[in-house]
């Protein structure tokens, strides 16, 4: 397992990092980015699959395969574009951080935890893609992965309770590399 700079200042141990598991092709960031933005036969496949559930009325009126494809790819821009500028305005002073788009995983949760689980979603009204993370520091997120969230609860679909097990599985690993706030991270050999 490797830790990988995605949007980082080359000066700075802050920004938005990524985790590459072993025996993957590639970081968990740039697996969402190639899915969601650059193959539309993954969206195809994805949309077909869980049909129900994009039907389901969740996110109001059923739509097309195609639409959801098309919305996806828009909404995956925005996503990325909104991490990006956060992750670079995050290092000046007085300006907004990574927080302003990831905020707890769990939604009644108000108070800050060391190595917080986060989830990252765009400003649009209906959104459905998730960014998830896990929070070392004001602008210092460390993304684990990544899903198209169709239904209201993770319990409810196999794929995001994977995404779930893998926060689990990647905080265990920070906690006994002894990473457990922005200090330890910026002394951690990545």
């Amino acid at each position: 397992m490797k830790i990988v700079p995605i949007f980082v200042q080359e000066s700075k141990r802050e920004g938005l990092f990524s985790i590459h598991l072993d025996g993957e092709l590639e970081d968990e960031v740039t697996k969402c980015m190639e899915q969601w933005l650059l193959d539309p036969q993954y969206l195809y496949d994805f949309f077909t699959l869980h049909q129900d559930d994009l039907n389901s009325g969740y996110y109001g009126k059923a739509i097309s395969i195609q639409q959801a494809i098309n919305y996806t790819k828009e909404e995956a821009e925005a996503l990325f574009y909104q991490l990006e500028s956060l992750a670079a305005s995050g290092t000046k002073k007085g300006s907004d951080t990574l927080s302003k788009a990831f905020h707890p995983l769990h939604n009644l949760e108000y108070t800050h935890k060391e190595l917080q689980l986060v989830k990252a979603k765009t400003p649009i009204r209906k959104k459905w893609l998730r960014m998830y993370a896990i929070k070392i520091g004001p602008n210092t997120f460390l993304v684990t992965g990544g899903a198209i969230k169709l239904v209201e609860t993770m319990k409810e679909s196999t794929h995001l309770l994977k995404e779930k097990q893998k926060l689990e599985d990647i905080k265990y690993y920070l906690i006994e590399e002894g990473i457990l706030d922005q200090d330890d991270f910026e002394v951690y050999e990545i």
